[in-house]
């Protein structure tokens, strides 16, 4: 839904005074003056090709144009300002996003919306190929985010920084995990040996990490086998990469009345694997993989020339903030990355369902008129489901 002027300039209003009361918690990337910034007005045009040399400069920009979004470039360039084909890439910092669209949970069923363009008809849950009411296949989607979904998010990003300090050594100190401001975390790989990788090194990351194409003859099971033969092949907990990881899952894997004493977890791989056949053994790594496997944005890991959005920056379609994340495991985004205040203010809702911000419940609204705190209205406005009526 497109946002009127009013809308437009109330949401500047609000970023740009958020900007100027929190200049100082806004620090820019390491090397900033070898990136690329962009940034997204509220009228959703999208301006790149732009440097700054100190955190001054960046600041005094945040505060002027107090933008829908801002980004800055994971890859390194002599001239960052330059077309792209011109920039002159040095290398890029590996990235990864994990968002909740790539996560299956039962929440969606709940809180995601559809509606048809042409009629106006909506429902909840997956998008349809097309209307049930008019058959028509322009249907819009609304993506909500609740509890449940963000800790699916928070426990891939967990799941991510495991990979990456224990299969690749990257040390702790060179990831960074953010909160992403709407729907799920980036993680980012700074000043590592990794940073010179190509795309097609990074999309193997990728796979390594996602589990993509991984077969069970890298565990040591070969149809046709003896068991004698699998016996020495098979993995031990101890073992590092995705042998070890399998092995410890099935050291804890609770089958039938199987008791793993004083036994090597390989006995108890090929019992399972004799009581359920190739087939079947096949499908129950494929679905190990699956839940130890991270469920990443590809695409964003291996684009060497991806634009991220900036750290402690406002989100345009949420109003949260980007937020580092020291402590993952206590991070509650619904609560930490929700910085701006509870002045009133009076919006036409055309329509939302219920959602939790800070502690607390909203909606649902159709068609009506509400006065709500700041942080919620600009959540909603920022959506595209409500525009200003006044501000007190």
């Amino acid at each position: 839904m497109i946002m009127d002027d009013k809308t437009i300039e109330f949401l500047k209003q609000t970023f740009r005074e958020f900007y100027y009361k929190n200049s100082s918690k806004i620090t820019a990337p390491i090397r900033m003056n070898e990136r690329e910034f962009g940034y997204m007005s509220f009228n959703k045009v999208m301006v790149r090709h732009l440097s700054f040399r100190t955190d001054g400069e960046l600041r005094v920009f945040l505060i002027r144009e107090s933008p829908h979004s801002v980004y800055y470039s994971c890859a390194y360039y002599y001239e960052p300002t330059l077309p792209m084909g011109e920039k002159g890439w040095k290398g890029a910092d590996l990235i990864f996003d994990i968002d909740a669209d790539s996560i299956p949970t039962r929440c969606k069923d709940e809180h995601d919306i559809w509606v048809c363009k042409d009629c106006k008809f909506m429902d909840k849950g997956k998008r349809p190929e097309t209307c049930p009411k008019c058959a028509s296949t322009r249907i819009e989607e609304e993506s909500w985010f609740c509890p449940l979904c963000l800790n699916a998010t928070k426990n891939e990003a967990i799941k991510l920084v495991d990979f990456l300090l224990e299969d690749f050594g990257i040390p702790k100190d060179k990831i960074k995990v953010y909160f992403s401001g709407s729907r799920g975390y980036h993680v980012t790989v700074e000043e590592s040996s990794l940073e010179g990788l190509d795309q097609l090194a990074r999309n193997e990351i990728s796979d390594y990490i996602s589990g993509t194409g991984f077969s069970i003859e890298s565990l040591g099971i070969s149809k046709g086998a003896s068991y004698d033969d699998m016996y020495g092949f098979l993995p031990l907990a101890n073992e590092p990469g995705w042998r070890g990881r399998i092995a410890s899952f099935f050291t804890e894997f609770e089958f039938e009345s199987y008791e793993l004493i004083d036994k090597d977890v390989r006995d108890k791989i090929l019992y399972i694997y004799g009581k359920i056949g190739y087939k079947s053994f096949e499908e129950l790594i494929k679905k190990i993989v699956n839940d130890l496997g991270v469920k990443i944005d590809v695409m964003v890991t291996t684009d060497i020339h991806r634009i991220f959005r900036l750290p402690n920056t406002l989100h345009g379609n949420t109003g949260m903030l980007k937020k580092k994340c020291d402590d993952l495991t206590s991070f509650d985004p619904l609560i930490d990355a929700v910085v701006l205040s509870d002045e009133p203010v009076k919006l036409f809702v055309y329509r939302a369902p219920k959602f939790n911000l800070k502690g607390d419940f909203f909606g649902p609204y159709h068609s009506e008129e509400v006065t709500l705190p700041l942080m919620v209205a600009v959540y909603l406005l920022g959506k595209g489901l409500a525009k200003v009526i006044n501000s007190y």
